[in-house]
């Protein structure tokens, strides 16, 4: 159901006194109330559309030059490459030549190697929006090569389920950025199980899948088969 349409924020908060006006107004006309941690036991929904969409052609109307700026940027492959190198190059220095340094290798592997791992998450969104290359193949390919140190197969299952996401936003059971309901009663307002939540958070597209019984699709198969092979030379490579 759309929103009613109002004149004034004034108009609609005398109206709804017991409820918080979304302050995007006018661009987005609704009414939420946020979900408080210790005093509420349900999230929280409503009923409105989401506002990127109205955004995006506000904006373009307001600013149509920004257009100019679209399209998509070739480093992002050589980014892509070099970090791929360095966690490869930091798993053989480890395990072929500093072997006896164990909490050094922790060390390295929380700082530098969680950084690197967060950029290669930064560039599976961006060849997931076609931003790395000319073509859908090519960036797709960009997402194969960030995956090689990530042990899992990740890049096609997050282009799948993020472009999901964009299509679906907001919306539950499909969107897939929105937790299950067996996530909400198991997580519920515990900090502690948000905490390992979050650091399983990427794990959980995969999860999410299975739990909807989503079939895998074409890349996600070459993803796994990919990974797999990219796992051994990697531990042939680099050692045990």
């Amino acid at each position: 159901m759309p929103p009613r349409e109002y004149n004034t924020v004034d108009e609609v908060e005398a109206l709804h006194k017991d409820e918080q006006f979304d302050m995007r107004f006018p661009s987005y006309l609704g009414f939420w109330k946020r979900s408080v941690p210790g005093l509420d036991e349900e999230p929280r929904f409503d009923m409105y559309d989401e506002p990127h969409l109205k955004r995006k052609k506000q904006i373009l109307k307001d600013h149509p030059e920004i257009e100019e700026l679209y399209g998509y940027d070739t480093n992002t492959v050589w980014i892509t490459l070099a970090t791929v190198c360095a966690q490869v190059g930091l798993a053989y220095l480890f395990g072929r030549v500093l072997t006896d340094w164990h909490w050094t290798m922790v060390l390295v592997a929380y700082t530098i190697g969680g950084s690197l791992s967060t950029q290669i998450g930064i560039i599976f969104h961006e060849f997931t929006h076609n931003l790395c290359a000319a073509t859908s193949l090519q960036n797709r390919w960009v997402g194969n090569l960030g995956n090689i140190p990530m042990i899992i197969p990740l890049a096609q299952s997050f282009r799948r389920y993020h472009l999901e996401h964009h299509t679906y936003q907001g919306v539950y059971g499909y969107d897939p950025d929105l937790p299950l309901e067996w996530e909400i009663r198991l997580i519920a307002n515990d900090p502690i199980k948000k905490f390992f939540w979050l650091i399983i958070y990427g794990v959980m597209y995969l999860g999410r899948g299975l739990a909807q019984q989503k079939q895998l699709s074409r890349w996600e198969l070459y993803n796994w088969a990919w990974t797999l092979v990219c796992d051994l030379a990697i531990y042939q490579l680099c050692g045990a």
